[in-house]
């Protein structure tokens, strides 16, 4: 197939480049060009901008299109309208945000909506409701030639946010580690999983909408197969939500996946669809251990990812006060 990746140097991007190229497909990246230049020099790069400068596509065709950097729906028109008749197949790359409540959602639950403000473009305040605008974009353009994946929360190796790279920087450091509630569900989805299936989709002409994660797995097994491949043998403390919340611990980025009792639902998306359609995923001991071999290997040595890791997980410091508490009120 000659496909092509609206972007294809970040992340998930990647992980459809990598795919594809390992496949044989012919493949063509297009960006600006500032983010991994020359990272696949086996692909075709076309330079340009998806905001306002796509004439590096016009007189092109592609058998399919992926667009995993899509956010406003103003830009992925943009891409929709110029596309609409130079690839078979469009591919968006949407999120499991879109729904009002993901708690057991199926593909046809409620989706995020921006009645309130339904010109913002402000991507944390209305992250859902703006795939959900840009998913309409994608179908009332390609009808049954387009797919909306809505992944969950994707790890791997080139993951620069600092969920599973931030969880697993705490466990590479000595000491005690605190966490929520060892019962607690856990779903993710690793990224070339997720590349994988997209291009059997294609292949297969599915179309629609597709909620993408893992089957959940509880807390503590995921953590004791971080403390097992980190291999620091590190004692991890189960304190529970209250103190957490009190000391104002971020969900999810803060202590790695941790997510309050009442929010639970974001890591229990409905994923009977895409199983059912051929979806399969790698052991979680797998999954962890390449993100790991690649965080030691030069993830770590990011400044991007290190200045992240600093700002949004947990520090090694406020992390001693919340044991010290827990074993205080213990």
């Amino acid at each position: 197939m000659d496909i092509l990746i609206i972007g294809g140097t970040q992340f998930v991007g990647r992980h459809l480049a990598e795919a594809a190229l390992a496949a044989g497909h012919q493949v063509t990246l297009f960006n600006r060009g500032k983010t991994g230049p020359g990272l696949y020099p086996q692909a075709e790069t076309l330079v340009g901008d998806r905001d306002g400068n796509l004439d590096a596509l016009k007189g092109r065709k592609w058998d399919v299109a992926f667009d995993p950097s899509g956010y406003l729906p103003r830009v992925v028109q943009q891409s929709a309208e110029l596309l609409k008749d130079a690839v078979g197949r469009y591919v968006f790359i949407s999120s499991i945000s879109v729904y009002v409540d993901s708690d057991n959602a199926d593909e046809n639950a409620a989706l995020n909506t921006m009645d309130d403000d339904p010109n913002s473009e402000d991507i944390p305040k209305y992250y859902g409701a703006l795939k959900v605008a840009c998913e309409n974009v994608v179908t009332e353009t390609f009808g049954d030639r387009g797919l909306n994946a809505r992944p969950g929360f994707i790890i791997g190796p080139y993951d620069a946010v600092p969920r599973l790279p931030g969880l697993l920087w705490r466990y590479e450091q000595d000491g005690e580690r605190v966490a929520g509630r060892p019962e607690q569900g856990v779903q993710v989805i690793h990224a070339r999983d997720m590349a994988d299936w997209l291009f059997k989709a294609v292949e297969q002409k599915l179309s629609g909408a597709y909620n993408m994660t893992g089957r959940p797995v509880k807390m503590n097994d995921l953590l004791d197969t971080v403390v097992s491949l980190t291999g620091k043998n590190t004692p991890v403390s189960y304190v529970g939500d209250e103190l957490l919340k009190v000391r104002d611990i971020p969900p999810v980025d803060g202590v790695g996946y941790w997510v309050p009792t009442e929010a639970e639902g974001i890591m229990r998306a409905n994923v009977d669809k895409v199983f059912a359609a051929g979806y399969t995923e790698r052991p979680l001991r797998q999954s962890i251990s390449e993100t790991l071999e690649w965080l030691r290997r030069e993830g770590f040595q990011s400044d991007n990812l290190k200045e992240r890791i600093e700002g949004r997980v947990l520090s090694l410091e406020k992390e001693a006060e919340i044991l010290e508490a827990f074993k205080q009120q213990s």
